[in-house]
């Protein structure tokens, strides 16, 4: 019987990944990378399950400098690898609920003739690592002679350049959010709760064809009410939405496991004039931060040109306390590098930005945000492009 095939890349976009991860690690004396995470497993080794929301559940995958990559699993796990996962050798070990594949790794390592190498796991840099302490303990307990370092900076920057294949799944997941915020703002009207906000951008994501919703927060102002709570974006509750709110809403979602992720603004009725003036502001500062946008240029150039157009527009006090304004995206909503003012990383072609400016003004959080590919020619936004003054419902 034939096997059958449901790996979301071609071939050679696996071996690209792989040949990609294999040069970092010489480059940096590595013999083998311990992978944990969902999405370093899934750009590595192609297999996709549901069971990272099992917390029980371990999933690993070994990639030795020299030879063939192994994926160790559990028996149910195994022969969904086995249909879309590109690694032949499969390894799997019993689902008992403590030291979870611990004795399988080292078995593999051991095997591999790497138990006095130096393994690169994610240890660190917002990539924390999904193995429990006491298992990880217990593993270099097995293993003495092992050096684990950490991997996560390499594997950030391994990701961080999207391929062709990858940026049309990131389209394909913009266009979504696209319709889900265009159907808002038919539908949104006083009298609305924060909740059936949610629900509505929640359900348009679906039917349209994400995996599955996400980011979809609401930092609402209505006259009179200042809660700190407003201040930044948050969760959604049973909260009236008045005539006269305005709502910073951002929403995203996931299309076979590539993000969207942006924020509109919406005023219901009417808006405040500082409000409207602020968002003009930001909205300004946004296109200045997008037009510096190029491969080559260090990412703080972004965040430079948004701050002096915020100065220039009268609002020096707000733009002495910007530090960064946004972050890339790709497999996960929150990806390296992030656009803040300390960071020299060089844009490269193959990046996706959300460059999102903010201010609070007169109790409200205004913010606007674009998707942006950085392209062989400057840039391209893939966000249905937001309104230059603010949009009264």
């Amino acid at each position: 019987m034939e096997k059958e095939n449901l790996a979301l890349f071609a071939p050679e976009e696996y071996q690209r990944r792989l040949a990609g991860l294999k040069a970092l690690m010489a480059e940096n004396n590595m013999d083998a990378v311990l992978i944990t995470t969902e999405a370093n497993h899934r750009y590595i080794t192609g297999h996709v399950t549901h069971r990272w929301t099992h917390n029980y559940t371990a999933i690993f995958a070994l990639v030795p400098l020299e030879g063939k990559p192994v994926l160790i699993v559990t028996p149910m796990e195994a022969c969904m690898c086995q249909a879309d996962s590109w690694i032949e050798t499969i390894r799997t070990f019993s689902a008992e609920h403590t030291l979870q594949g611990v004795a399988a790794i080292t078995e593999t390592i051991q095997d591999l003739g790497l138990e006095k190498g130096k393994i690169g796991t994610e240890l660190g840099g917002m990539a924390w690592m999904r193995m429990p302490f006491e298992d990880f303990g217990q593993l270099r307990q097995n293993l003495p002679q092992i050096d684990f370092v950490d991997m996560s900076p390499l594997l950030w920057q391994l990701r961080a350049r999207k391929s062709a294949a990858e940026v049309d799944l990131i389209r394909q997941a913009v266009a979504i959010t696209d319709a889900a915020y265009d159907v808002l703002a038919q539908a949104l009207k006083p009298g609305m709760t924060e909740r059936d906000v949610y629900r509505l951008l929640a359900t348009e994501h679906m039917n349209r064809g994400a995996d599955m919703p996400g980011s979809i927060t609401i930092a609402p102002y209505w006259p009179g009410d200042i809660r700190t709570v407003n201040s930044t974006l948050r969760r959604h509750t049973d909260q009236v939405l008045p005539e006269g709110a305005l709502i910073a809403q951002d929403a995203g979602g996931v299309y076979r496991g590539y993000w969207s992720d942006y924020t509109r603004m919406f005023a219901l009725g009417r808006a405040l004039a500082a409000h409207k003036e602020a968002y003009c502001v930001v909205y300004d500062c946004m296109q200045a931060a997008i037009s510096a946008t190029k491969a080559g240029v260090p990412i703080a150039a972004l965040v430079h040109a948004s701050k002096a157009r915020m100065s220039a527009l009268g609002y020096a006090e707000h733009a002495e306390r910007v530090s960064g304004i946004g972050h890339a995206i790709g497999s996960e909503i929150i990806e390296y590098p992030f656009i803040s003012f300390e960071n020299d990383v060089l844009l490269e072609e193959g990046m996706i930005l959300t460059i999102e400016p903010s201010i609070y003004v007169e109790g409200a959080f205004i913010m606007v945000e674009e998707d942006v590919l950085v392209t062989d020619q400057g840039y391209e936004v893939l966000s249905a492009p937001a309104s230059a003054e603010l949009p009264i419902l």
